[in-house]
């Protein structure tokens, strides 16, 4: 299988860092995920349809549930995902929109993809790359005015999260919050964005990949977050990322690392 890119790719609660070197570009994908893609090196380049001429960005915002590709070869990128129902996400949805792709300014990011590379280039544990990567989503969603979501699908989210190996279904978390079936199934796409079946997929997703990339197999990566096999794994990683998940060889030395999300 061709290499995708290599680097590093870290989770946290509702969110993601993809860092590295790409290589190939990514296949046509959607995610529930809002992304911030910026260029360490050279240009990241964007397209939402394979019709369309791809567009370069020094950094971009790519929001939740757009189909694109990206690709940036031989360039070191980060990508950070993070959940749109999350406070930061909401504030980066009020700053810059649901309805596409837009160019961020140099000078907004700068600061942040030179601490990036540093600490990626310097080896710096897993924890500061995490926290370099959240503190610039926090700094591009500053100063948006942000609603609270609501505290029956906060709850939602907390209970899903818990118990991604079950087989959970909506009139049972809806049962758990307080709701009809029909109310919690409007209300979920109402303060989310996205329908109870397709989160609950996104979710044991990210979940599935944290394990593979921590060194879980796949196989048991899958099992753990209710897929049926690697193989359904696999393809519900491509139809979301573009990519396979073995297409990414994690952090090897500083200096061969060649990403992409």
């Amino acid at each position: 299988m061709d290499i995708v890119g290599i680097g590093k790719v870290i989770f946290w609660a509702g969110g993601s860092l993809w860092i590295g070197r790409a290589f190939a570009a990514a296949e046509p994908h959607v995610h529930h995920a809002i992304q911030i893609a910026i260029a360490m090196s050279g240009r990241v380049q964007f397209r939402t349809s394979l019709a369309d001429p791809w567009d370069e960005y020094h950094a971009a915002f790519i929001p939740p549930d757009v189909t694109h590709t990206f690709r940036a070869p031989g360039q070191l990128v980060a990508n950070m995902l993070c959940a749109p129902e999350s406070a930061v996400g909401r504030g980066l949805v009020a700053r810059y929109g649901a309805q596409a792709i837009r160019a961020l300014e140099p000078a907004d990011v700068a600061d942040d993809a030179r601490a990036l590379l540093a600490a990626f280039e310097d080896d710096k544990p897993d924890e500061d790359l995490e926290q370099l990567a959240l503190d610039t989503l926090y700094a591009l969603s500053g100063g948006a005015p942000v609603a609270r979501i609501d505290g029956r699908i906060a709850r939602a989210i907390d209970f899903i999260a818990a118990r991604l190996a079950e087989p959970l279904t909506l009139d049972h978390v809806a049962r758990q919050v307080g709701l009809s079936p029909g109310r919690f199934r409007h209300l979920f796409v109402q303060e989310t964005g996205i329908s109870f079946r397709a989160y609950l997929l996104w979710t044991r997703l990210n979940r599935a990949l944290e394990l593979g990339f921590g060194g879980a197999s796949w196989t048991d990566a899958a099992h753990a977050t209710n897929f049926a096999d690697s193989a359904h794994l696999s393809r519900t990683t491509r139809r979301m990322y573009g990519l396979a998940a073995t297409s990414i060889r994690q952090d090897i030395t500083p200096a061969a690392r060649p990403l992409t999300a």
